[in-house]
Protein backbone atom coordinates (compact mmCIF):
# COMPACT_ATOMS: atom_id res chain seq x y z
CA UNK A 1 0.00 0.00 0.00
CA UNK A 2 1.73 3.30 -0.88
CA UNK A 3 -0.44 6.23 0.45
CA UNK A 4 0.78 9.38 -0.76
CA UNK A 5 -0.03 12.64 1.87
CA UNK A 6 -0.46 14.72 -0.71
CA UNK A 7 -1.39 18.97 -0.76
CA UNK A 8 -3.83 17.98 1.47
CA UNK A 9 -1.07 17.75 4.15
CA UNK A 10 -0.30 21.56 6.23
CA UNK A 11 2.32 21.43 8.23
CA UNK A 12 2.31 22.82 11.68
CA UNK A 13 4.60 25.51 12.93
CA UNK A 14 7.59 24.34 14.25
CA UNK A 15 9.86 27.07 13.13
CA UNK A 16 13.24 26.90 14.83
CA UNK A 17 12.11 23.51 16.86
CA UNK A 18 13.78 20.17 16.11
CA UNK A 19 11.00 18.75 15.04
CA UNK A 20 8.01 18.40 12.34
CA UNK A 21 4.12 17.94 13.01
CA UNK A 22 2.13 17.30 9.40
CA UNK A 23 -1.65 16.83 9.39
CA UNK A 24 -4.04 15.28 6.75
CA UNK A 25 -7.36 16.17 7.67
CA UNK A 26 -8.61 13.81 4.41
CA UNK A 27 -6.50 11.42 6.05
CA UNK A 28 -7.49 11.93 9.41
CA UNK A 29 -3.68 11.48 10.09
CA UNK A 30 -0.97 13.82 12.10
CA UNK A 31 2.81 12.50 12.39
CA UNK A 32 5.39 14.10 14.43
CA UNK A 33 8.96 13.33 13.22
CA UNK A 34 12.20 14.80 15.17
CA UNK A 35 15.07 15.90 12.95
CA UNK A 36 17.67 15.48 15.85
CA UNK A 37 17.80 13.96 18.79
CA UNK A 38 16.18 15.95 21.80
CA UNK A 39 17.02 16.33 25.84
CA UNK A 40 14.01 16.05 28.52
CA UNK A 41 12.64 19.81 27.67
CA UNK A 42 13.00 19.44 23.83
CA UNK A 43 11.05 16.43 24.28
CA UNK A 44 8.30 17.30 26.48
CA UNK A 45 7.61 20.39 24.52
CA UNK A 46 7.66 18.58 21.36
CA UNK A 47 4.86 16.17 22.82
CA UNK A 48 2.94 18.66 24.47
CA UNK A 49 2.81 20.55 21.39
CA UNK A 50 1.66 17.80 19.46
CA UNK A 51 -0.91 17.15 21.96
CA UNK A 52 -2.28 20.49 21.33
CA UNK A 53 -2.51 19.66 17.81
CA UNK A 54 -4.22 16.67 18.55
CA UNK A 55 -7.29 18.66 20.97
CA UNK A 56 -7.75 21.27 17.82
CA UNK A 57 -7.33 19.17 14.98
CA UNK A 58 -8.41 15.61 16.19
CA UNK A 59 -7.18 13.35 14.05
CA UNK A 60 -7.96 9.38 14.45
CA UNK A 61 -4.76 8.19 13.43
CA UNK A 62 -1.29 9.21 14.87
CA UNK A 63 1.97 8.43 13.46
CA UNK A 64 5.71 9.18 15.77
CA UNK A 65 9.44 8.69 14.36
CA UNK A 66 10.62 8.08 17.32
CA UNK A 67 14.18 6.67 15.66
CA UNK A 68 16.15 9.55 17.35
CA UNK A 69 14.67 9.22 20.63
CA UNK A 70 16.98 6.17 21.63
CA UNK A 71 19.06 8.12 24.63
CA UNK A 72 15.09 8.61 26.57
CA UNK A 73 16.08 8.46 30.32
CA UNK A 74 14.30 6.81 32.94
CA UNK A 75 12.72 10.23 33.80
CA UNK A 76 11.67 10.94 30.27
CA UNK A 77 10.28 7.27 29.92
CA UNK A 78 8.37 7.78 33.70
CA UNK A 79 6.92 11.54 31.65
CA UNK A 80 5.82 9.92 28.73
CA UNK A 81 3.88 7.09 30.84
CA UNK A 82 2.87 9.54 33.20
CA UNK A 83 1.73 12.41 31.53
CA UNK A 84 1.72 12.24 27.55
CA UNK A 85 0.20 8.83 27.73
CA UNK A 86 -2.82 9.47 29.76
CA UNK A 87 -3.83 12.40 27.69
CA UNK A 88 -3.32 10.57 24.70
CA UNK A 89 -5.65 8.43 25.99
CA UNK A 90 -8.60 11.05 26.23
CA UNK A 91 -8.12 12.20 22.71
CA UNK A 92 -9.42 11.25 19.31
CA UNK A 93 -6.73 8.67 18.48
CA UNK A 94 -8.03 5.20 17.62
CA UNK A 95 -4.35 3.83 16.40
CA UNK A 96 -0.64 5.49 17.08
CA UNK A 97 2.10 3.98 15.03
CA UNK A 98 5.62 4.22 16.02
CA UNK A 99 8.38 4.09 13.22
CA UNK A 100 11.69 2.83 15.46
CA UNK A 101 14.96 1.63 14.89
CA UNK A 102 14.91 -1.81 14.30
CA UNK A 103 17.71 -2.85 16.01
CA UNK A 104 16.80 -4.87 19.55
CA UNK A 105 18.28 -2.16 22.35
CA UNK A 106 16.31 0.83 21.14
CA UNK A 107 13.00 -1.38 20.42
CA UNK A 108 13.13 -2.95 24.12
CA UNK A 109 13.56 0.80 25.41
CA UNK A 110 10.93 1.97 23.16
CA UNK A 111 8.44 -1.14 24.44
CA UNK A 112 9.25 -0.62 28.16
CA UNK A 113 7.89 2.68 28.15
CA UNK A 114 4.60 1.47 26.80
CA UNK A 115 4.25 -1.88 27.74
CA UNK A 116 1.04 -0.75 29.55
CA UNK A 117 -0.71 0.58 26.28
CA UNK A 118 -1.02 -3.12 25.20
CA UNK A 119 -4.06 -3.32 27.42
CA UNK A 120 -6.27 -1.69 24.70
CA UNK A 121 -9.54 -1.85 26.39
CA UNK A 122 -8.26 0.16 28.77
CA UNK A 123 -6.21 2.52 27.00
CA UNK A 124 -8.90 2.92 24.10
CA UNK A 125 -5.89 3.47 21.74
CA UNK A 126 -4.10 0.24 19.54
CA UNK A 127 -0.53 0.89 18.96
CA UNK A 128 2.40 -0.92 17.10
CA UNK A 129 5.99 -0.21 16.39
CA UNK A 130 7.42 -0.51 12.81
CA UNK A 131 10.25 -0.15 10.87
CA UNK A 132 9.40 2.35 8.23
CA UNK A 133 6.35 4.43 7.80
CA UNK A 134 4.83 2.84 5.06
CA UNK A 135 4.52 -0.32 7.02
CA UNK A 136 2.75 1.97 9.89
CA UNK A 137 0.49 3.59 7.07
CA UNK A 138 -0.48 0.01 5.78
CA UNK A 139 -1.54 -1.14 9.53
CA UNK A 140 -3.43 2.28 9.76
CA UNK A 141 -5.48 2.05 7.12
CA UNK A 142 -6.07 -1.57 6.96
CA UNK A 143 -9.78 -2.73 7.47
Amino acid sequence: MNLQITSTTKSVDTTNRPYAIRFSEPLSLIEIQWEKAVGSEELHESLAHLLQEIDEKEPRFLIADTRLLSSLGADDQNWIRNSFLPALNTSTVTKFGRVTEPDVFTQAVLDSILDYVQFERFFGCSMRSFPDRESALEWIYAF
